[in-house]
């Protein structure tokens, strides 16, 4: 009995963490110089880790620990998205197959 309530615990937790985590399509990395902070440096990636976007910021100093920076780095990624979803729908081929 103590054996199948301990199996049943682990699958449990298993099952939380393998599909309550959403999968990330793509998120941003700041790079900011430590003792200059004249530049931000703003990259996008993709799910497969590759580059899609990057922007430079001068005479801005991101510091991403804080929220208000976080919220506005999110809407700008969420931005990027939308507007690259929208400029993939129009270039599609309006025949079909």
């Amino acid at each position: 009995m103590k054996r199948i309530l301990t199996l049943l615990t682990a699958i449990l937790f298993v099952s939380v963490y393998a599909f309550g985590q959403p999968e990330k399509s793509h998120y941003w990395v700041v790079e900011t110089n430590a003792q200059d902070k004249s530049y931000s440096i703003v990259r996008f990636y993709d799910q497969a880790n590759l580059l899609v976007h990057e922007i430079k910021l001068d005479n801005i100093h991101i510091d991403v620990r804080k929220h208000k920076y976080q919220r506005k780095l999110n809407q700008l990624l969420k931005d990027y998205q939308d507007r690259v979803a929208t400029t993939s729908k129009k270039h599609k081929s309006k025949r079909s197959i």
